[in-house]
């Protein structure tokens, strides 16, 4: 499928939420009043069944340490996971370290609609220093933005996250309209830990469970064949790193700090307009 490299238009003035798998969005005018919330670590258990019930990627990452932002009556509100990436080389490459335990992504990051405008800044930041707390062996954090999604990474950009550039076009893969992670697909057809539960995601979305002796890229296979795993080519990400130390800083400088894009390039007539985070 040809990506059409068309530059949206429209600055954004609000922020982006999500709700039940739904966006929602807030003016980005409002702000947070700290007194009215709380940030703590998150126990496995909750942190996936808050994803699952909102995010648009509901499948749970490979978490390190997932975080809460709680608002009244200790209700569940936003969450951060930090993750082990798909690939050590999405840390060599986006902070420096050659040891890639030295890097964590943040896999998943959003807020609910009733936060204010201003709500990730202040939990992400946070949520970075719970991170060097309960991993000190961990110096930067890389972070993807989705321009499918609406997302050029605002509120990274608002906390000088280095802007490393956009990737290179990826394939993209979908179920009856819900996105599946390449990551799970993965643990599939290697048989790694959690294949089971990637296995059982794609059921519980429609596709037919594998057959007794039938392989499991044989059975991705059938997926594709029968167009129940849909696959289309899509933009890069815009990629960010936060350097949490100074030797990471100190690896950081020998990499590309780009200008903050400020306009999302739009590739799909799903997002006609949207700018977000």
């Amino acid at each position: 499928m040809a990506i059409i490299m068309e530059i949206a238009t429209m600055l954004t003035t609000r922020s982006q939420r999500w709700r039940e798998r739904r966006a929602r969005y807030v003016d980005d005018l409002t702000v947070i009043d700290p007194s009215d919330f709380a940030v703590d670590q998150l126990d496995p258990s909750p942190a996936r069944q808050f994803v699952a019930a909102h995010h648009y990627l509901p499948n749970y990452p490979a978490a390190q340490v997932a975080v809460g932002l709680f608002g009244k009556q200790a209700a569940l509100v936003g969450i951060a996971v930090f993750a082990t990436p798909s690939t050590a080389s999405v840390i060599t490459r986006h902070t420096g370290f050659a040891d890639p335990a030295r890097g964590t992504t943040l896999a998943r990051f959003f807020l609910l609609s009733e936060i204010p405008g201003n709500g990730e800044t202040w939990f992400l930041s946070r949520a970075l220093r719970l991170l060097r707390r309960e991993r000190p062996g961990i110096e930067a954090v890389v972070s993807y933005s989705d321009p499918q999604a609406g997302h050029i990474g605002q509120c990274y950009a608002a906390l000088s996250g280095a802007f490393r550039g956009m990737t290179p076009p990826r394939t993209a893969y979908r179920i009856a309209g819900t996105p599946i992670s390449g990551r799970s697909l993965s643990k599939i057809r290697l048989g790694e830990r959690g294949a089971a539960g990637a296995i059982d995601q794609l059921v519980r979305l429609g596709a037919p469970r594998p057959n007794i002796q039938e392989a499991p890229d044989i059975w991705l296979a059938r997926l594709r064949r029968d167009r129940i795993l849909v696959a289309e080519r899509t933009l890069g990400l815009f990629a960010y790193s936060f350097e949490l130390t100074p030797a990471a800083r100190r690896q950081g400088r020998a990499l590309p700090r780009k200008p903050y894009p400020k306009q999302l390039p739009r590739a799909h007539p799903q997002f006609p307009f949207m700018l977000a985070r």
